[in-house]
């Protein structure tokens, strides 16, 4: 039996510390909506961050984020977005979205996440994990690897897609594998405009790209698996730059390799994981723990976004009518003000997926076909509803 140190008592515990737990603990101590002896953070990595990736924020979100709660970034720390364009094989011209305003902005996650700047004496920190949970009618109990008891009235978990809370407090969820390895990293480039992000369908492929510098741009690769399977030693910067040369050769838009500081991949397989009711006694998922999409529209970092704003709603709310953090309507209302932007992104992306993975010389001329009708018409407002949140 685990040896139990001490017993902390706390109105809020957050565990998770990856950009959706670091800024909903930023949130909650700007906020000011509970005391910071009352305000718990469960995160295992405090170092500084050093994920040169970088991240969508949809226009909605960036002025929510700079406007209700304070966190700004200075110009010369994102990248603005007027014009995304999707491609498509054999394409007479790819789909254009454009918006004076901005779709939204490029941001690099360590500049981001460094940016929100948590002190120590801003709340109480523990960097154990968490090995088991349990509750009562007040409270919910996390036990810690180091033997530490944290006792909250509410737990918000942001740890991640193989969420270990949510497995502990027998949350169910869909799992299914998309059979495909998402790889991540940078190419140098020339020509590629500084405001445009793009997305390629490709025919074993998705390619984005997102500009990072005025002549790097960060790829997000989602990579059919019998593709991998099929070769030995599979070089994944050959193969993307064969592609997108090839692709946009008509365009004059280059790729090249990075250089050394920027060379290292990231690569990982990719599921949906569709969580129906994201709670449980005194629990709370949010960010990739609630839901995890394909990366293809950009907005999995967005509805994790949204999560900490509708967490933080329903907050107020209780504490406007004297209601606990951790009332069981609470935690209702939260699942209820996620769900239908959740169902609509989870269910888009899901479909272009599937449409354009199962593509063959008929499907593409459909797929062409329906490109060049959508741009003239306004049916193409639907990509701009899920590009700035709208």
């Amino acid at each position: 039996m685990r040896k139990i140190k001490k017993d902390k008592k706390f109105d809020i515990t957050v565990v998770g510390g990856g950009l959706t737990g670091t800024l909903m603990v930023s949130i909650l101590i700007n906020s000011g909506i509970v005391e910071k002896n009352k305000l718990c953070w469960i995160n295992t990595d405090r170092k500084i961050s050093t994920d040169k990736r970088v991240s969508f924020i949809n226009y909605k979100n960036f002025l929510k984020l700079e406007n209700n709660y304070g966190i700004n970034l200075s110009n010369q720390k994102f990248i603005n977005i007027n014009k995304i364009e999707i491609h498509n094989l054999d394409e007479v011209t790819p789909i254009t979205l454009e918006d004076k305003f901005g779709h939204g902005v490029i941001v690099r996650n360590d500049i981001f996440r460094n940016n929100l700047r948590i002190f120590d004496n801003d709340l109480t920190v523990y960097k154990s994990k968490v090995v088991d949970t349990d509750y009562n009618e007040f409270h919910r109990y996390l036990i810690l690897e180091n033997g530490n008891k944290v006792n909250s009235s509410l737990v918000l978990s942001a740890d991640g897609n193989s969420s270990a809370l949510r497995q502990l407090s027998n949350i169910k969820f869909i799992n299914y594998d998309l059979d495909h390895t998402i790889i991540s990293g940078f190419l140098n480039t020339k020509n590629f405009h500084f405001n445009t992000a793009k997305q390629i369908f490709l025919k074993d492929s998705f390619i984005g790209l997102l500009p990072f510098s005025k002549n790097v741009t960060n790829f997000v690769w989602s990579l059919d698996n019998r593709i991998l399977n099929e070769k030995n030693n599979f070089k994944y910067y050959d193969e993307i730059l064969e592609r997108l040369n090839t692709f946009f050769y008509k365009n004059g838009i280059y790729f090249d390799y990075p250089s050394s500081k920027n060379n290292k991949l990231q690569t990982y397989p990719i599921n949906i994981k569709y969580v129906k009711k994201p709670f449980t006694k005194r629990l709370a998922l949010i960010g990739d723990a609630a839901h995890s999409i394909h990366p293809l529209a950009g907005q999995g970092f967005n509805l994790s976004i949204e999560d900490c704003f509708n967490v933080m709603n329903c907050l107020h709310e209780a504490k406007n009518i004297g209601k606990d953090f951790g009332e069981i309507s609470i935690l209702t209302e939260y699942e209820k003000s996620t769900k239908s932007r959740k169902n609509f992104i989870t269910l888009v992306t899901t479909i272009l997926f599937y449409i354009f993975k199962k593509r063959n010389n008929f499907m593409n001329t459909i797929i062409n076909l329906a490109f060049k009708n959508i741009e003239k018409t306004s049916s193409k407002q639907i990509f701009k509803f899920l590009a700035r949140g709208y």
